[in-house]
């Protein structure tokens, strides 16, 4: 059995985030830990050292955008990680107050992103428009759409960018968008928990669940040893 990955997990919003970390390595599950904001970045950095199976990911989650100034912040902190995450756009009715502020500076850590070739976790809430026309622009290499909730035409238009799709054991009972997500190229399909909002059968996600989400996700989309085809993913977007 290859070693289960987690593409989004977000390690400090757990209280208990020492005794996750310290379970996360024992179990050997490769996990890529977001962050929203480059101070919160930093803090981790600082608080953990980065072990073969803990990542951690610099961050600028739309809801925390407030002024232009995280775009010097972000690059300070670019060359510290291989990973960018989360970031993206929200124009829910709470944050669409900022929906210009929120494009400025995606599309800046977007092109900063592709430039040094950085993996890409994106977040998209009634924003996938946008979103779109500013990968487009752009053309990162390791972009990973995180929890996709948009139409299907959106779907195929992220598709046709070679976007990679981070599922979650929540995706698979949302029926209003699960029937299609079986329209995801086998190769461009990664497994997430976004921990800790997330639940498995009922309960708040926890590392020790990466296993259940696989055989959730595994069996709606009727893939046998999701696990080899995850691994073999994620090997892909890493050398790309």
């Amino acid at each position: 059995m290859s070693r289960l990955i987690d593409t989004h997990f977000h390690l400090d919003h757990y209280r208990n985030h020492e005794m996750l970390f310290q379970t996360i390595n024992k179990l050997e599950q490769y996990t890529l830990c977001m962050t929203n904001s480059p101070g919160i970045f930093l803090s981790c950095k600082n608080m953990y050292p980065e072990t073969k199976y803990v990542k951690f990911a610099l961050g600028a989650h739309p809801c925390e955008i407030h002024n232009s100034s995280i775009i010097k912040e972000f690059k300070y902190c670019i060359g510290q990680s291989n990973y960018i995450g989360e970031v993206g756009l929200d124009f829910s009715k709470k944050y669409e107050k900022n929906k210009q502020l929120q494009i400025n500076v995606f599309s800046e850590i977007v092109k900063m992103g592709t430039k040094h070739n950085k993996l890409i976790s994106v977040h998209s809430r009634k924003s996938e428009e946008m979103l779109i026309d500013i990968l487009r622009q752009y053309r990162p290499a390791k972009c990973i759409i995180h929890w996709f909730d948009g139409s299907k035409k959106h779907l195929q238009e992220l598709i046709n960018l070679g976007c990679y799709f981070s599922l979650n054991s929540n995706m698979m009972s949302e029926n209003k968008i699960h029937s299609y997500l079986i329209n995801i190229p086998k190769d461009k399909i990664l497994i997430e928990s976004d921990g800790p909002y997330t639940k498995v059968q009922g309960k708040r996600y926890k590392p020790v669940m990466l296993k259940e989400v696989y055989h959730i996700v595994g069996n709606i989309l009727e893939i046998e040893n999701l696990d080899t085809v995850i691994s073999n993913n994620f090997k892909k977007i890493l050398i790309s």
